[in-house]
């Protein structure tokens, strides 16, 4: 989701391979796709798994901006989150995938997520990272695009829920626990003294028509309960996923 806890107006959905009308609209229901939009913004949504990666995507010079020892086939996250361990990897075979969304006109927001393709698959988690502000989108190339995910230390967001970037750009994180309860960096107090996040790495992801960089990040932040405000503290989080040019 880009900014959280809101609703899609308009949606185009596009998919590389062959979906049905079911599995579609699976897609289009899925909670991690709920984004806070106005009504003539347009968002873009592509999601594959594994079995698509290894036979249609095509991994072009691996281009890096420092080395990295992450399989380019793997994608994940893991975390301690309020005491507990939590971890997720896309298989071809578990039912999560890796998904890139975009959520905004010339100036937009930009989301990977790790999450199941169908929400009701027990016992799962899901977390979703939106980097923002990228101005001037309609007229970006792609290094720039690549450019955006530059390794460096970067901000949360310090904005209300509502308008989470009105005091600048930055991260948002959300995660979705077994119960199905949403925890954001934006939500409760919003408070992330002392947290970090860092980008350790990116490197292209390239396929026919589109434009995905993979980008490696490390992170420590107070997550908050959508509703009820109540703070849990994630420590040791990363986090391996695909930010679409879509």
């Amino acid at each position: 989701m880009c900014l959280h806890k809101p609703f899609i107006k308009f949606a185009v959905i596009t998919v590389v391979g062959i979906f049905t009308n079911a599995t579609i609209n699976k897609i289009k229901n899925k909670k991690l796709l709920k984004m806070k939009i106005k009504q003539n913004q347009i968002i873009t949504v592509l999601f594959f798994s594994a079995t698509l990666l290894s036979s249609l995507f095509i991994f072009s010079g691996c281009k890096k901006q420092k080395d990295d020892k992450t399989d380019t086939s793997t994608y994940y996250y893991k975390a301690t989150i309020g005491g507990a361990s939590y971890s997720q990897t896309v298989t071809a075979t578990n039912g999560y995938i890796a998904g890139s969304s975009l959520g905004g006109t010339d100036d937009v927001t930009v989301t990977a997520d790790i999450s199941p393709e169908d929400p009701s698959l027990p016992n799962s988690t899901a977390i979703s990272i939106t980097k923002g502000i990228l101005h001037n989108y309609l007229s970006l190339t792609n290094a720039q695009f690549y450019n955006y995910f530059a390794p460096g230390n970067f901000n949360f967001t310090t904005g209300p829920d509502y308008d989470p970037f009105k005091n600048g750009d930055g991260f948002i994180i959300s995660w979705f626990d077994k119960d199905g309860n949403e925890w954001t960096t934006s939500d409760g107090s919003g408070d992330q003294t002392n947290s970090t996040i860092k980008i350790i790495s990116v490197q292209e992801a390239q396929a026919v028509n589109s434009y995905y960089v993979m980008v490696k990040l490390q992170f420590t932040c107070k997550l908050y309960n959508t509703n009820t405000g109540e703070m849990k503290q994630l420590t040791n989080g990363e986090f391996v996923g695909l930010f679409g040019k879509i």
